[in-house]
């Protein structure tokens, strides 16, 4: 199983970073990330069920590893890469993820905790307007998967959440680097994912409930 830039022959030190950089930051990643960091440190806490913990299990599984599953499998067989390099194939493992994201947004509704119902919320849009993009053009669900989540933190935590603006600039300058997406759709996925993850927030998050 490889990534889409590792099919190609580059290499040098920009290279290395670049690939460094969106090892660990791939789209199920940074929804651990940020599922952690909202599970710790919730200012509207996480309802009266779930504890810290089991709200980061339900995010581990339907937001983390189940949407992931069948891109892993095509992978092991050779269909794709790990990356999704051809626009073409990514539909389906997209609605595949939009289905993850309603089951685990039905589950937070019914354990009531606010707060990542409307992280799944968000992931669910972004996915959404991500994949009706891609049939357009290859904007980069890396630089998707770090914007929307980094701006539900901004969202929440206000100015001590805007350094993940750094991390939207590394991101799309390593996916440029790493030939899989041009500044423009590395631009384009930023637009789309902060636009849609503002909006989704304003309606679903309810600070202090």
């Amino acid at each position: 199983m490889k990534y889409g830039d590792e099919h190609l022959d580059i290499s040098g030190m920009q290279v290395s970073i670049a690939r460094a950089i969106s090892r660990v930051t791939p789209a199920p990643l940074v929804n651990l990330y940020v599922a952690v960091i909202l599970a710790l440190w919730s200012p509207i806490g996480l309802g009266p069920v779930l504890s810290p913990l089991l709200a980061i299990l339900i995010c581990v599984a339907l937001m983390v590893v189940i949407p992931v599953l069948p891109i892993m499998l095509e992978a092991w067989r050779g269909s794709v890469d790990l990356d999704v390099s051809a626009r073409e194939q990514r539909a389906k493992f997209f609605m595949f993820s939009l289905v993850c994201y309603v089951l685990a947004y039905a589950i937070y509704t019914v354990l009531e905790c606010p707060i990542m119902s409307s992280l799944a919320v968000a992931y669910f849009f972004v996915t959404l307007g991500i994949m009706l993009v891609s049939f357009k053009t290859k904007v980069s669900v890396h630089v998707a998967g770090v914007a929307g989540p980094g701006t539900g933190l901004i969202v929440i935590f206000g100015v001590n959440a805007l350094p993940v603006i750094l991390l939207w600039i590394v991101v799309g300058w390593a996916r440029t680097v790493l030939r899989q997406h041009s500044p423009t759709q590395s631009l384009t996925a930023l637009i789309l994912a902060v636009v849609i993850s503002y909006i989704s927030y304003s309606i679903t998050y309810v600070p202090y409930v």
